[in-house]
């Protein structure tokens, strides 16, 4: 075996050799400086989301004083000669002329142009009361460029707009260059967003996405060993089958591991009336922030709410994306918990755009508030310096969901995952001590006044959440 090895680092050597007589052969002809490779990574700038303010909305003006006929006949307008006849049946909303004068503007069906009254218009059979779009700045109609899942984005196309002539005047002769080449980099034109979102559908969704409470009372097992169930289970982060060996071994009580789990989620549909519907007294500084988890190996994303003062909890469901609604919905679950908004509401997150796309639509439904991004890990702007400490907040106790949530190993369904989060969110804002508040729990309730031990706590607040319950079902 040695003799080998011998021979096999002899003939490595040998290679070694020969490779470098190559080198230095091609060194007498290539330059070392043009075959240096530059591992450096591009710095290449991404332009920043921003949301534009809200453009003029003006209805229709339909033509009363005259219409389409007696212009036609003034103007002596023929229809138009087209070699393929519009399928659909179209009238200009301006003059109500046929479709023989509508041109189709942009040769998918989605523009038309009347030849009568030269008014540009997009066709929407579904769309009531219709209004026109129009740029603040330069009052030029807005043009639809592209249809997302939950929002349409309308842009001035206008080059002679304040605000475009405003930003090319600001570009560097390098941005200049970089615009040239790759107009997408830059934002230079207004945009606005127009949400295609139910608000009633919305508005009910955010407290309908776990089951419908189900008769505790029918359960085989005491109500105190529900309530150790949820204390091993909640409190302590163990899983189901530890819970299950834990209550054989130390409490002589042997129910299998399908049978906490099945307990637990049971529990969760009538606590939820508790968490939502609970008067809490929260203060005007909210952080946000989401996080992952896995189900079935995919990764979902909680996003938090959290009153970074009283350390309550106010958002809390579990998401398949990570997208617009998702953060709107979340949005909603705090803002609703408000009787009335303060006028100082902040909101603290990351650089994340989508915490814009919610200011934006909440704004245009009745419920504004501030949100303060904290960007990157050190603070390069005044917002980051001001705000970073309640970044940090929301982003610990992240780390304390991670820590209960490791030794499930992920989720089997979303529904299982909002289960989970439901008696999280309420262990945390009921039963467990924070060091920031003195060793005191977020919401202190009277009814647990006296109550010792956890597993009384917990059939406790399920009494509670009872009557909070029937206020949900009606």
């Amino acid at each position: 075996m040695s003799k080998i090895i011998t021979l096999l680092i002899e003939f490595l050597n040998r290679i070694n050799k020969f490779i470098w007589k190559i080198i230095i052969f091609l060194s007498n002809f290539i330059k070392i400086d043009d075959v240096i490779i530059n591992n450096k990574p591009t710095d290449e700038k991404y332009r920043l989301f921003k949301v534009d303010e809200q453009p003029i909305i003006e209805p229709f003006v339909k033509l009363e004083h005259k219409d389409y006929k007696q212009l036609i006949k003034d103007n002596n307008i023929k229809p138009i000669n087209r070699r393929k006849d519009l399928n659909i049946n179209i009238q200009c909303p301006c003059c109500g002329a046929p479709k023989e004068y509508i041109y189709n503007n942009n040769g998918k069906q989605t523009q038309f142009e009347c030849k009568v009254c030269s008014h540009i218009f997009v066709h929407n059979p579904n769309k009531i009361n219709d209004v026109i779009l129009k740029c603040p700045h330069c009052r030029h109609t807005l043009t639809k460029r592209v249809s997302r899942e939950d929002y349409d984005v309308y842009v001035c196309k206008n080059n002679n707009c304040k605000y475009y002539l405003n930003n090319l005047a600001s570009l560097t002769l390098a941005d200049k260059e970089k615009y040239k080449e790759n107009p997408t980099l830059f934002k230079m034109h207004y945009i606005y967003r127009k949400f295609n979102i139910d608000l009633p559908t919305l508005t009910k969704d955010y407290r309908d996405f776990v089951k419908q409470p189900v008769d505790l009372s029918k359960i085989y097992s005491s109500q105190y060993i529900l309530g150790l169930c949820l204390t091993y289970h909640v409190n302590y982060g163990l899983s189901y089958r530890q819970t299950s060996s834990i209550l054989k071994d130390i409490h002589e009580v042997d129910i299998s591991y399908k049978t906490v789990e099945n307990y637990c989620k049971s529990v969760s549909p009538t606590i939820q009336a508790l968490l939502e519907f609970y008067p809490y007294e929260l203060s005007d500084t909210i952080a946000a922030d989401e996080t992952y988890i896995k189900i079935l190996g995919k990764t979902a994303y909680i996003f938090f709410y959290f009153d970074a003062i009283k350390k309550i909890v106010t958002s809390y469901r579990v998401f398949e994306k990570r997208d617009s609604l998702s953060s709107i919905k979340a949005a909603y679950s705090t803002l609703s918990k408000y009787d009335k908004l303060p006028e100082s509401l902040k909101v603290i997150s990351d650089g994340n755009p989508i915490y814009n796309v919610a200011v934006q639509y909440w704004t245009q439904n009745g419920l504004p508030f501030n949100l303060y991004q904290v960007i990157g890990l050190t603070n390069q702007d005044d917002i980051s310096k001001e705000y970073r400490s309640q970044k940090q907040i929301i982003e610990r106790f992240n780390r304390t969901l991670k820590y209960y949530y490791r030794p499930k190993g992920g989720f089997t369904s979303l529904d299982n995952a909002n289960n989970y989060m439901v008696l999280f969110a309420t262990c945390s804002n009921f039963l467990r001590p924070n060091k920031a508040l003195d060793w005191k729990t977020p919401v202190q309730l009277p009814e647990l006044d006296g109550i010792n031990n956890m597993p009384n706590k917990w059939i406790e607040l399920i009494k509670l959440a009872s009557e909070y319950s029937k206020t949900y079902s009606e």
